[in-house]
């Protein structure tokens, strides 16, 4: 009887994967092999359903497989019905196209940091920055019932002004601190009110510890303004769409 398995990701056969690491629904973390690469899969019952733990699972493997060498990175959710038919979709047919990304992306793995501003602390900073702001928030304060809404209007529209102005600074400046110890920054879209940057590295390996000098320093020039969150190494997430033809589902 077949087996259907969840696939990761691949790797080349320099990277030797743990005996005890387990991936989705707690199975043991296999590879199937052939022509220089390692598929990295565990199997999966044919009608389970999809757990947040199955999501953090595949994540987890993937980052702890990248600690140990170069692995592209699958979306979660490809899975195949066999090993043959990883074997033949994956090692044999698609193998010349995905031999030189592991080799374009040897010795390189994914850093992340998330910028994020502290709510009241950023609304403090830009009182200070703007004499205006100060000016409308008392406005505010002295409004009669009938003047209350709109000047509660024009303040809500200048502070959403103020911190778009100094997401915007914060950000540039954490970008710009980063991207001299990367081979490649990618950033990706901020969300909700206070994200003042998304940031991606492509950085080498023997960099690595230059990156978290650089994140400790700037978690500490930064506070009480912004929080900074540092995760890695991870796959080149965030760079395979440029490096790639498209036709599989990396990560």
């Amino acid at each position: 009887m077949t087996v259907p398995v969840h696939i990761y990701g691949v790797t080349d056969t320099s990277v030797t994967i743990p005996a005890d690491r387990t991936g989705r629904s707690k199975r043991p973390l296999r590879h199937i092999e052939g022509d220089g690469l390692r598929v990295l899969v565990s199997d999966v019952d044919a009608d389970s359903r999809v757990l947040r733990e199955d999501l953090m699972a595949h994540a987890h493997t993937l980052e702890a497989v990248a600690t140990l060498g170069t692995v592209l990175p699958m979306q979660f959710g490809v899975e195949m019905p066999d090993d043959d038919t990883v074997r033949h979709e994956l090692i044999e047919s698609r193998g010349d196209e995905i031999r030189p990304l592991l080799e374009r992306f040897d010795g390189l793995l994914q850093l992340t940091v998330s910028v994020d501003l502290i709510e009241q602390e950023a609304l403090r900073e830009a009182l200070r920055r703007d004499p205006d702001l100060v000016a409308l928030r008392d406005e505010v304060r002295r409004a009669s019932p009938q003047e209350r809404h709109s000047a509660e209007v024009r303040l809500g529209e200048a502070i959403a002004a103020a911190l778009d102005v100094l997401r915007a600074g914060v950000g540039d400046g954490v970008v710009d601190q980063l991207a001299p110890t990367a081979r490649a920054v990618s950033l990706g879209e901020v969300r909700g009110a206070l994200q003042a940057a998304e940031i991606f590295l492509l950085v080498e390996r023997d960099r690595q510890s230059e990156v978290d000098a650089t994140v400790t320093t700037l978690r500490e020039d930064l506070a009480p303004l912004a929080s900074l969150r540092y995760v890695g190494p991870q796959p080149p997430y965030a760079f395979l769409d440029a490096a790639s033809s498209g036709a599989l589902a990396w990560a």
